[in-house]
């Protein structure tokens, strides 16, 4: 296939981007409108490339940017869509899997590698832009976080990894050096043109163009080993147009890999870090392979029966219920209970997530409810959840249970058809248990 036709194929499909980041994007855009911010959803943009390039070609094509080649930031694009579009275009979103017999496990993980360098690459050319004075860097930094992008399609066209230096094989696959291919790939999709003022290769080399391919085959070069002298001298290239020595331009490199490390959408995103670890010698990729340990999730499964046995016989609690989230239907199903008949409809129902709904807004952040007998009906009344309508009772208290920023269930607690009250030390002991329970990452 040739380069047009290849960048055509990539314009004309909708793709996928990194589970963990459509977890919380789900979340996020399940809130209600008055409660998603900006800020928190072009902060989670950022983090996934993937994510990224799925937003800015939603304005690529617009004709004012295109006429003053402008690069908006992505917050004023989503303000140029507007809100409701953009919930609605990220509610299509997949999430990136392998497929048995079309997508390898090993290319998912490449694939996940070089989005995490093109991470690392973006906070590199940040904080350099920033130690030359410069705090215009958005535009820098869009571009950074774009420049590995197809390279990455590459990898989930062709299937396989690459035993090479991964820019080089696809410059040489389409012969045509890198940059061109990449602003071919602005133009083609389209993207804003204003990210071509930093990654054209017209009209002459200048500070900001030479820090961000500087940024990039610092980050990239990290796969080959810190050790090597072509390395190090375009850390050297960078000092000497910030104007600082070599070692303050270098100690933003560990913090770029950390950075990325310690905000990870995916395991690769940890690479990085790791790669600076290595000892001279004859490159060799690392892999992840599964190790047979103690089993985690079996372990936390156990622990959260438990709490469900203990809240209802230690605390004496007429009905306890554990829903767990479901990621892919983003809905909240029964897992664990005590205290619910045996042919009752939670047993077989989910309980939705639809934004606006009680259990969205329950969900959107760490937090706790206690409500009064009368208050049930108020919620039924003001919220469209069919959970209120389902369960009898009166007085209740539920608290979602996380992971970091990822909902893992929700616990429910009531007193059963007997509608008697929680008392407040009952509803502290409860909070206090479901806080305990919380993994730390």
């Amino acid at each position: 296939m040739d380069l047009n036709s290849w960048l055509q194929s990539i314009a004309q499909r909708r793709w996928p981007i990194l589970p963990n980041t459509l977890v919380e994007l789900r979340q996020a855009c399940a809130r209600n409108s008055d409660l998603i911010d900006f800020t928190d959803l072009a902060n989670l943009v950022l983090s996934d490339p993937f994510l990224l390039f799925d937003l800015l070609r939603v304005v690529g094509g617009s004709r004012a940017l295109q006429r003053n080649e402008s690069m908006p930031t992505v917050e004023q694009v989503m303000m140029l869509v507007g809100l409701e579009p953009v919930v609605t275009r990220f509610a299509a979103l997949t999430p990136l899997e392998a497929t048995p017999g079309r997508l390898h496990p090993s290319v998912v993980e490449d694939v996940e590698m070089w989005l995490a360098h093109g991470r690392v690459a973006a906070v590199i050319i940040k904080d350099w832009l920033s130690l030359a004075g410069e705090h215009k860097v958005e535009d820098s930094y869009i571009a950074a976080l774009i420049y590995n992008l197809p390279a990455c399609f590459y990898l989930l066209y062709n299937n396989h990894t690459s035993k090479r230096p991964l820019l080089q094989e696809v410059a040489e696959n389409f012969n045509t050096d890198y940059p061109k291919l990449l602003e071919k790939f602005v133009w083609n999709i389209p993207l804003p043109l204003g990210l071509l003022h930093v990654l054209s290769t017209d009209g002459g080399p200048n500070k900001r163009k030479q820090l961000l391919r500087l940024a990039v085959a610092t980050a990239n070069g990290l796969t080959q080993g810190t050790w090597r002298a072509q390395w190090q001298v375009g850390i050297q290239a960078a000092a000497r147009l910030i104007g600082v020595s070599y070692e303050e331009a270098y100690r933003i490199v560990p913090y770029a890999a950390l950075n990325v490390a310690r905000n990870p959408r995916a395991l690769p995103y940890c690479y990085p870090a790791r790669e600076l670890l290595m000892l001279p010698g004859v490159y060799a990729k690392a892999e992840m392979q599964p190790v047979a340990a103690h089993d985690a999730a079996g372990l936390f499964e156990e622990t959260l029966k438990d709490a469900v046995r203990y809240l209802a016989t230690e605390l004496k609690l007429g009905r306890v219920l554990f829903l767990h989230y479901d990621t892919d239907k983003h809905c909240l199903k029964l897992r664990y209970q005590v205290g619910l008949p045996e042919a009752h409809v939670l047993r077989s129902t989910a309980v939705g997530l639809e934004p606006g709904s009680f259990f969205a807004l329950l969900t959107s952040k760490s937090q706790s409810f206690h409500a009064q007998a009368h208050a049930r009906a108020q919620l039924a009344a003001s919220y469209p959840d069919r959970f209120f309508h389902q369960i009898d009772g009166g007085e209740f208290a539920v608290m979602p249970l996380f992971r970091g920023h990822q909902l893992i269930g929700v616990f429910y607690i009531d007193q059963g058809s007997s509608g008697a009250a929680i008392e407040a030390a009952i509803y502290i002991r409860f909070k206090e248990l479901v806080m305990r329970l919380a993994p730390q990452d």
